[in-house]
Protein backbone atom coordinates (compact mmCIF):
# COMPACT_ATOMS: atom_id res chain seq x y z
CA UNK A 1 0.00 0.00 0.00
CA UNK A 2 2.82 2.37 0.90
CA UNK A 3 4.40 1.72 -2.51
CA UNK A 4 1.15 2.56 -4.27
CA UNK A 5 0.82 5.83 -2.35
CA UNK A 6 4.41 6.84 -3.22
CA UNK A 7 3.85 6.04 -6.90
CA UNK A 8 0.66 8.12 -6.97
CA UNK A 9 2.44 11.00 -5.26
CA UNK A 10 5.27 10.86 -7.80
CA UNK A 11 2.75 10.93 -10.65
CA UNK A 12 0.98 13.96 -9.20
CA UNK A 13 4.29 15.80 -8.80
CA UNK A 14 5.28 14.95 -12.39
CA UNK A 15 1.97 16.27 -13.73
CA UNK A 16 2.33 19.44 -11.67
CA UNK A 17 5.83 20.03 -13.05
CA UNK A 18 4.65 19.48 -16.63
CA UNK A 19 1.78 21.93 -16.15
CA UNK A 20 4.20 24.48 -14.72
CA UNK A 21 6.27 24.28 -17.94
CA UNK A 22 3.29 25.03 -20.19
CA UNK A 23 3.44 28.61 -21.47
CA UNK A 24 0.02 30.08 -20.80
CA UNK A 25 0.83 33.54 -22.12
CA UNK A 26 -1.43 34.85 -24.86
CA UNK A 27 0.41 34.82 -28.15
CA UNK A 28 0.08 35.12 -31.90
CA UNK A 29 2.10 33.16 -34.44
CA UNK A 30 2.57 34.39 -38.01
CA UNK A 31 4.72 33.64 -41.04
CA UNK A 32 6.40 36.14 -43.30
CA UNK A 33 7.73 35.45 -46.79
CA UNK A 34 10.01 37.59 -48.91
CA UNK A 35 11.41 37.31 -52.41
CA UNK A 36 14.27 39.11 -54.07
CA UNK A 37 15.46 39.21 -57.67
CA UNK A 38 18.90 40.52 -58.56
CA UNK A 39 21.00 40.91 -61.67
CA UNK A 40 23.84 38.39 -62.00
CA UNK A 41 27.37 39.71 -62.27
CA UNK A 42 29.28 36.45 -62.74
CA UNK A 43 28.97 33.32 -64.86
CA UNK A 44 30.45 29.82 -64.82
CA UNK A 45 30.75 27.64 -67.92
CA UNK A 46 30.84 23.89 -67.26
CA UNK A 47 32.60 22.21 -70.17
CA UNK A 48 34.09 18.90 -71.25
CA UNK A 49 37.23 18.66 -73.39
CA UNK A 50 37.46 15.34 -75.21
CA UNK A 51 39.85 13.69 -77.60
CA UNK A 52 38.99 10.57 -79.61
CA UNK A 53 41.38 8.39 -81.62
CA UNK A 54 42.34 4.81 -82.50
CA UNK A 55 44.65 4.67 -79.49
CA UNK A 56 44.66 6.02 -75.94
CA UNK A 57 47.84 7.97 -76.66
CA UNK A 58 46.27 9.55 -79.74
CA UNK A 59 43.16 10.55 -77.80
CA UNK A 60 45.33 11.97 -75.00
CA UNK A 61 47.32 13.99 -77.52
CA UNK A 62 44.13 15.52 -78.94
CA UNK A 63 42.96 16.34 -75.43
CA UNK A 64 46.27 18.01 -74.58
CA UNK A 65 46.22 20.03 -77.80
CA UNK A 66 42.72 21.40 -77.14
CA UNK A 67 43.45 22.09 -73.47
CA UNK A 68 46.67 23.95 -74.22
CA UNK A 69 45.04 25.88 -77.08
CA UNK A 70 42.24 27.01 -74.78
CA UNK A 71 44.65 28.03 -72.02
CA UNK A 72 46.74 29.96 -74.54
CA UNK A 73 43.68 31.73 -75.99
CA UNK A 74 42.52 32.76 -72.51
CA UNK A 75 45.98 34.09 -71.68
CA UNK A 76 46.22 36.04 -74.95
CA UNK A 77 42.79 37.53 -74.23
CA UNK A 78 44.17 38.79 -70.88
CA UNK A 79 41.96 36.58 -68.72
CA UNK A 80 43.54 35.72 -65.33
CA UNK A 81 44.99 32.25 -64.78
CA UNK A 82 42.24 31.50 -62.24
CA UNK A 83 39.59 31.79 -64.98
CA UNK A 84 39.84 28.08 -65.80
CA UNK A 85 39.79 25.13 -63.39
CA UNK A 86 40.67 21.71 -64.82
CA UNK A 87 39.75 18.28 -63.48
CA UNK A 88 41.76 15.07 -63.72
CA UNK A 89 41.81 13.15 -67.00
CA UNK A 90 39.69 10.05 -67.60
CA UNK A 91 40.03 7.67 -70.55
CA UNK A 92 38.42 4.55 -71.97
CA UNK A 93 36.75 2.96 -74.95
CA UNK A 94 33.98 4.67 -76.87
CA UNK A 95 31.30 3.11 -79.03
CA UNK A 96 28.75 4.05 -81.66
CA UNK A 97 25.20 2.71 -81.57
CA UNK A 98 23.37 1.27 -78.59
CA UNK A 99 22.77 -2.11 -76.98
CA UNK A 100 23.17 -4.98 -79.48
CA UNK A 101 24.08 -2.48 -82.24
CA UNK A 102 26.96 -1.03 -80.24
CA UNK A 103 30.21 -0.97 -82.21
CA UNK A 104 33.68 -0.23 -80.85
CA UNK A 105 34.88 3.07 -82.35
CA UNK A 106 38.17 3.74 -80.59
CA UNK A 107 39.40 5.38 -77.42
CA UNK A 108 38.73 8.66 -75.67
CA UNK A 109 40.50 10.91 -73.20
CA UNK A 110 38.42 13.53 -71.42
CA UNK A 111 38.55 16.10 -68.69
CA UNK A 112 35.96 18.42 -67.18
CA UNK A 113 36.61 22.10 -66.65
CA UNK A 114 34.94 25.20 -65.29
CA UNK A 115 35.49 28.69 -66.61
CA UNK A 116 34.45 31.51 -64.30
CA UNK A 117 33.91 34.99 -65.67
CA UNK A 118 33.70 37.98 -63.35
CA UNK A 119 32.79 40.47 -66.08
CA UNK A 120 29.68 39.49 -68.02
CA UNK A 121 30.52 41.99 -70.74
CA UNK A 122 33.18 39.48 -71.85
CA UNK A 123 30.98 36.40 -72.01
CA UNK A 124 30.57 36.43 -75.80
CA UNK A 125 34.35 36.49 -76.08
CA UNK A 126 34.52 33.41 -73.84
CA UNK A 127 31.85 31.56 -75.81
CA UNK A 128 33.57 32.34 -79.10
CA UNK A 129 36.74 30.68 -77.78
CA UNK A 130 34.85 27.62 -76.59
CA UNK A 131 32.68 27.16 -79.67
CA UNK A 132 35.66 27.41 -82.03
CA UNK A 133 36.90 23.93 -81.01
CA UNK A 134 34.64 20.95 -81.73
CA UNK A 135 36.45 18.95 -79.04
CA UNK A 136 34.96 21.26 -76.42
CA UNK A 137 31.37 20.70 -75.33
CA UNK A 138 29.55 23.24 -73.14
CA UNK A 139 27.16 21.40 -70.83
CA UNK A 140 25.69 24.40 -69.01
CA UNK A 141 26.22 28.02 -68.07
CA UNK A 142 25.24 29.23 -64.59
CA UNK A 143 24.96 32.87 -63.61
CA UNK A 144 25.50 34.02 -60.04
CA UNK A 145 26.12 37.05 -57.84
CA UNK A 146 29.28 38.10 -56.04
CA UNK A 147 26.97 39.40 -53.26
CA UNK A 148 25.24 36.05 -52.70
CA UNK A 149 25.57 36.05 -48.89
CA UNK A 150 24.37 39.65 -48.62
CA UNK A 151 21.30 38.86 -50.74
CA UNK A 152 20.44 35.87 -48.55
CA UNK A 153 20.69 38.01 -45.41
CA UNK A 154 18.53 40.71 -46.96
CA UNK A 155 15.73 38.34 -47.96
CA UNK A 156 15.71 36.83 -44.44
CA UNK A 157 15.45 40.27 -42.85
CA UNK A 158 12.67 41.23 -45.26
CA UNK A 159 10.75 38.06 -44.37
CA UNK A 160 11.14 38.86 -40.66
CA UNK A 161 9.89 42.41 -41.18
CA UNK A 162 6.89 41.07 -43.09
CA UNK A 163 6.04 38.69 -40.24
CA UNK A 164 6.28 41.47 -37.66
CA UNK A 165 4.10 43.81 -39.72
CA UNK A 166 1.48 41.10 -40.21
CA UNK A 167 1.47 40.28 -36.49
CA UNK A 168 1.13 43.96 -35.59
CA UNK A 169 -1.88 44.39 -37.86
CA UNK A 170 -3.60 41.31 -36.45
CA UNK A 171 -2.88 42.32 -32.85
CA UNK A 172 -4.30 45.80 -33.45
CA UNK A 173 -7.45 44.28 -34.94
CA UNK A 174 -7.81 42.26 -31.74
CA UNK A 175 -7.27 45.31 -29.55
CA UNK A 176 -3.93 44.02 -28.27
CA UNK A 177 -0.27 44.97 -28.53
CA UNK A 178 2.73 42.91 -29.51
CA UNK A 179 5.04 41.86 -26.72
CA UNK A 180 8.36 40.09 -26.82
CA UNK A 181 9.30 37.45 -29.36
CA UNK A 182 8.71 34.00 -27.90
CA UNK A 183 10.03 31.84 -30.73
CA UNK A 184 11.37 32.35 -34.23
CA UNK A 185 11.78 29.66 -36.84
CA UNK A 186 13.47 29.95 -40.19
CA UNK A 187 12.41 27.91 -43.17
CA UNK A 188 15.07 26.81 -45.61
CA UNK A 189 16.00 29.83 -47.76
CA UNK A 190 15.91 29.05 -51.45
CA UNK A 191 18.11 30.29 -54.23
CA UNK A 192 17.59 29.77 -57.94
CA UNK A 193 20.65 30.53 -60.08
CA UNK A 194 20.31 31.66 -63.64
CA UNK A 195 20.95 28.79 -66.03
CA UNK A 196 21.01 28.22 -69.74
CA UNK A 197 22.39 25.48 -71.94
CA UNK A 198 24.89 26.15 -74.69
CA UNK A 199 26.70 23.56 -76.81
CA UNK A 200 28.42 23.25 -80.15
CA UNK A 201 25.42 21.46 -81.62
CA UNK A 202 22.40 23.02 -79.86
CA UNK A 203 21.26 26.56 -80.54
CA UNK A 204 20.77 28.68 -77.42
CA UNK A 205 19.82 32.27 -76.69
CA UNK A 206 22.47 34.94 -76.98
CA UNK A 207 22.39 37.92 -74.67
CA UNK A 208 23.41 41.40 -75.78
CA UNK A 209 23.67 42.94 -72.32
CA UNK A 210 23.86 41.62 -68.74
CA UNK A 211 20.39 42.99 -68.00
CA UNK A 212 18.91 40.61 -70.56
CA UNK A 213 20.14 37.58 -68.63
CA UNK A 214 17.72 35.79 -66.34
CA UNK A 215 17.68 37.30 -62.87
CA UNK A 216 18.67 35.36 -59.77
CA UNK A 217 15.82 34.56 -57.38
CA UNK A 218 16.07 34.44 -53.59
CA UNK A 219 13.22 33.64 -51.20
CA UNK A 220 12.80 32.96 -47.48
CA UNK A 221 10.06 32.25 -44.95
CA UNK A 222 10.19 33.16 -41.25
CA UNK A 223 7.67 32.02 -38.60
CA UNK A 224 7.56 34.15 -35.44
CA UNK A 225 5.54 33.78 -32.23
CA UNK A 226 4.87 37.06 -30.37
CA UNK A 227 3.45 37.54 -26.91
CA UNK A 228 0.20 39.52 -26.85
CA UNK A 229 -0.23 42.24 -24.23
Amino acid sequence: MKSIILTAASLILSLSAAQAEIDTRRHIEVSGTAELQVEPDRAVWSIAIRGEADSVSGASQQLDESTQALQKALKEAKFPDTTIRLSAISSGRHYTGEDENKVFAGYYAERKAEIELKDLQQRQQIESLLLSDNRIEISKVSTLSSQHDAHQRKVLLNATATAKSKAGDLAAALGAELGQVLTIQQGSPSYLPGLYIRSNSIAAPTFATPTEMEKLSYSATITVKFELK
